[in-house]
């Protein structure tokens, strides 16, 4: 499988064989949402699933954890900088909530693994 985005990225993508893996690369941080991860999923996931060569997207994660959650210590680090001014573009008017809301709905091909 060849990632198809930067391997130091923290969202990795690669298709094989008609099976699209997304994994979450933030070992560190138990593959916590971050708002840059979260905005990959919605991006990559409609994508993937409109893709006529794509049969099945995994969701998965590096090193012990599946998936914390949502990065509770970005999302205030953001928030702190949006309110100071010292955030440019960080924000899309969408909250995190919204945006996993949207992933749930996106398509019935998703599916989570985690080994």
């Amino acid at each position: 499988m060849a990632p198809l985005t930067d391997p130091t990225d923290h969202l990795i993508e690669s298709v094989e064989d008609g099976v699209a893996t997304l994994t979450m690369n933030r070992p560190e941080a138990r593959n916590a949402l971050s708002a840059a991860m979260s905005a990959g999923l919605e991006e990559a996931i409609p994508r993937l699933a409109g893709d006529p060569n794509v049969r099945v997207v995994v969701l998965t994660g590096t090193g012990g954890a599946f998936c914390a959650g949502g990065d509770v210590k970005g999302f205030a680090r953001s928030s702190s900088a949006r309110r100071s001014g010292s955030a440019p573009g960080v924000g899309t008017g969408r909250s995190f909530e919204q945006r996993v809301a949207g992933l749930r709905t996106a398509t019935e091909i998703v599916r989570c693994l985690h080994e």
